[in-house]
């Protein structure tokens, strides 16, 4: 028995053999810098004349096609259309299917610079860490981080002006209106949490209702409008 040979990370090909190994790329991730014409056709029709374009095709049938310059693609096919290679005139072609709605987009190759077919990418999704969530989560866990006797009553609590990170009523009875924030809290915090205190008070009157600005630092602007706010700051880090 043979053994086992892992494939490559990547294959890199260029110019006539670049051309050749088109066929091998289809339904795999790979980049292809080529001299090409462009045209959709589907809700509308377009057309990009001649110019040095890369192409990105990845195995879930995503086509994006890029020029020198901005991040936005000039024209893109979604996951779950088909990649053909067509070879019947003087150039081949890339074309790429949609079915529903249908579209398709024809990438005309005269002349194929560089192919890269990469074998291994990451797949994971993306994972965020140390969000807003993380900080309400731990004082759900632990209301006396804030302060001794906190009871937390209701997280994303929904008001007219908007969502409550966390609503809590203190040791003497008041509402404690807590707004969260992942990193230095400025201005639009403390406005955010003016907001909310003041539609709680509304309906519990301004003496029964408190604000607190949960975050891991704050800036001195924004703790000087607290202040004058009557508001109040609790610094919690991850």
């Amino acid at each position: 028995m043979e053994p086992l040979i892992a494939p490559p990370e990547y294959e890199f090909y260029e110019g006539d053999e670049a051309e050749e190994m088109l066929e091998k790329a289809l339904g795999r991730f790979f980049v292809l810098y080529a001299l090409c014409r462009v045209e959709y056709e589907g809700r509308a029709k377009s057309e990009l004349d001649w110019g040095l374009r890369i192409l990105i095709s990845k195995p879930d049938g995503t086509l994006l096609i890029h020029e020198r310059d901005k991040h936005k693609p000039r024209n893109w096919q979604p996951p779950g259309c088909k990649l053909y290679l067509l070879r019947k005139g003087r150039w081949p072609v890339l074309m790429s299917v949609r079915r529903r709605p249908h579209e398709v987009i024809r990438v005309v190759l005269e002349k194929v610079l560089a192919l890269l077919i990469i074998n291994q990418v990451a797949r994971e999704e993306l994972a965020l860490e140390k969000t807003e969530a993380d900080l309400v989560s731990k004082v759900v866990r632990e209301p006396s981080l804030i302060e001794e006797g906190l009871e937390v009553i209701d997280v994303e609590h929904p008001t007219p002006v908007g969502t409550i990170d966390l609503l809590a009523r203190d040791g003497e009875g008041r509402l404690v209106v807590c707004e969260f924030k992942r990193s230095v809290a400025g201005l639009d915090a403390v406005s955010q949490l003016r907001r909310y205190v003041e539609q709680m008070a509304e309906a519990h009157g301004r003496e029964k209702v408190r604000g607190i600005l949960v975050a891991p630092a704050i800036t001195s602007t924004a703790m000087r409008y607290l202040a004058k706010l009557g508001l109040e700051y609790k610094r919690l880090t991850f």
